[in-house]
């Protein structure tokens, strides 16, 4: 069965390797974002895409600049 869900692997990696870069783990960064840790790595794998208001909190959790942000 197909997944009606639209994938994004540039936003995957790039919120995977932030992440990374940041030295948290996911259990920390679903905290402080308020998600469930499994959400974390669906976004991070592609398999999901967050919402706009949750992307947003993301970028000020992760302390990303503007211009760092490649879409």
């Amino acid at each position: 069965m197909e997944s009606n869900r639209k994938k994004d692997p540039e936003l995957a990696d790039f919120l995977r390797n932030s992440i990374q870069k940041s030295g948290l783990t996911y259990e920390k960064v679903a905290e402080q974002l308020n998600i469930s840790v499994r959400t974390v790595g669906y976004y991070c794998s592609g398999e999901r895409k967050p919402g706009q208001k949750t992307l947003l909190r993301f970028v000020r959790t992760m302390n990303i600049q503007a211009k760092d942000i490649p879409f």
